[in-house]
């Protein structure tokens, strides 16, 4: 899978149009920020630390280190890796049911 899947998937769940992959591999905030409002989860923040709200409001694991680049040198522009999409999606799935 990739990360355009991976978003693509999430806009369909919870019935957003998908935003597509940003420059440079981005994932979009919207995306996000959709997401937290469609399952009634706080948007405030950057987009790791909505991606964690999501993932623990399901029950779910977040590992910061494998999911977002808050813990890399660079911090990585607050971004959400593969692995984190597909942990998100999960929990969107599991959200909705």
């Amino acid at each position: 899978m990739s990360k355009e899947y991976e978003i693509t998937a999430i806009a369909r769940l919870v019935g957003l149009p998908d935003p597509g992959l940003g420059v440079g591999s981005s994932v979009p905030k919207a995306l996000f920020d959709g997401v937290c409002r469609r399952l009634g989860i706080d948007a405030s923040g950057t987009m790791p630390q909505q991606a964690q709200r999501i993932v623990t409001a399901a029950n779910l694991p977040y590992r910061a280190d494998n999911f977002d680049s808050r813990g890399t040198p660079s911090q990585g522009g607050s971004t959400v890796t593969l692995e984190g999409l597909q942990q998100i999606k999960t929990a969107v799935q599991i959200l909705l049911n």
